[in-house]
């Protein structure tokens, strides 16, 4: 007997929002509800998907059923994203019927982090301390990552239980490193501001979000990509009013910095590393993944600096970004591998030229606005790179993908 269509229509509006709280494009949603329904043998169902929200309609005889469910800004965390994916998977091999997938699916949305506030306040110096190697591998300047790191780790942990600091968290953070580095860790340490502020920050850059804008643009969804474009340059515009406020606050002190030695072209490679074991926990990323999480990241980072060289910023990103997920898709088939989005996520802080165009625009409120702008469009362009070697990824890894039994999609 299929299930009653009232728990298949309540399992698909939930499960829709879910996935796009995971990452994924509304185009990948539509086709993954899609399966389901059909798992389930309910016909004559249709889907309109939106990044906030979820349209779902059931035939039934000679009516239909129609409900709608709002979605959230909120991301997943890692271990959610990959309880999903294998709930999914299960859902797709007929292990378990309409009413306990919808359990298990609200029991992964309400589940609680693998670690504590005190690991993530803490996972949050380590990734700053990595990105910081690979932007700026200077000795003098690490310990001002440590500690400005655990700072925003301690504002991240605080807004999630404070709501009004969560809606301006971006603004607030901002203003406050901005502010402390300005006034006290650039003179102390006779290096330029940005190249402190600026590692500290990236996290807080809507990388992911105008990337999938682009792609969902490039494959004919205007008004999903429509949006994301939008809500990515509302997000960057409000990091950058951050910085400005902050220097203001500060009184826009001398930029001070002298050339100072660097750790070596090794250093970016050690961050790396770093910056994974800081994400694994900061993301609350599942067991035994720590690994593959690694070879992805090395695997972005190390096809972006090495083709960069001959190919140049655009084609180094869309090359790594194209290079990328076959090898997610590779390591999902492997029997202890992860789902795609567990490993892709993560590589997106890589991926994603952030830094440049974080520093692009605070240059433009600054005193460089030539220079700033440049930057800035540069990002940009590379953005769009990086979207593009998605598309092409996702295809080749797709025709590989679906003809293997732990397909999970992207």
């Amino acid at each position: 007997m299929p299930p009653p269509p009232e728990a298949v229509l309540e399992l698909l509006r939930h499960l829709g929002v879910a996935l796009s709280r995971a990452g994924d494009a509304t185009e990948r949603v539509t086709q993954i509800l899609g399966e389901v329904a059909a798992v389930y043998a309910v016909s004559g169902v249709t889907f309109f998907v939106v990044p906030t929200g979820v349209f779902v309609r059931i035939e039934t005889g000679s009516s239909s059923q129609m409900d709608f469910e709002a979605g959230s800004s909120e991301p997943l965390r890692l271990d959610q994203v990959d309880a999903l994916y294998r709930l999914i998977d299960d859902i797709r091999h007929g292990l378990v019927d309409a009413e306990t997938a919808g359990a298990r699916l609200s029991d992964v949305l309400t589940s609680e982090p693998r670690f504590g506030g005190a690991v993530t306040v803490l996972a949050s110096g380590v990734l700053t301390v990595g990105l910081g190697l690979m932007l700026n591998p200077r000795p003098s300047a690490l310990l001002a990552f440590v500690v400005i790191g655990l700072l925003v780790g301690g504002l991240r942990w605080w807004a999630g239980r404070e709501p009004m600091l969560a809606l301006v968290l971006p603004v607030v953070a901002a203003t406050v490193v901005t502010g402390v580095v300005f006034q006290w860790v650039a003179p102390a340490l006779d290096a330029p501001p940005l190249e402190i502020v600026i590692p500290c920050l990236v996290t807080f850059l809507p990388g992911a979000a105008l990337t999938m804008a682009t792609v969902e643009l490039a494959t004919g969804d205007m008004l999903a990509g429509s949006a994301r474009l939008v809500y990515g340059l509302e997000r960057l515009l409000i990091l950058t009013f951050g910085i400005a406020l902050g220097a203001e606050i500060a009184g826009f002190p001398p930029i001070v910095g002298h050339a100072t030695p660097t750790l070596g072209p090794w250093a970016p490679w050690v961050g790396v590393l770093v910056f994974g074991v800081g994400q694994f926990f900061a993301s609350s990323a599942p067991r035994r993944t720590l690994g593959w999480l690694l070879v992805v990241l090395y695997v972005a980072y190390g096809v972006q600096a090495l083709s960069g060289r001959v190919l140049g910023t655009l084609g180094a990103s869309f090359l790594a970004a194209a290079v990328v997920l076959p090898v997610c898709y590779a390591i999902q088939s492997r029997r202890s591998g992860p789902p795609v989005p567990v490993t892709f996520l993560p590589a997106f802080w890589l991926l994603v030229p952030g830094a440049l165009g974080l520093q692009g625009v605070a240059q433009i409120v600054g005193a460089d606005q030539a220079a700033g702008l440049g930057d800035f469009l540069n990002a940009l362009l590379s953005i769009v790179a990086i979207a593009v070697g998605v598309v092409v990824g996702s295809g080749l890894s797709e025709r590989i993908g679906r003809a293997t039994s732990t397909w999970r999609g992207i």
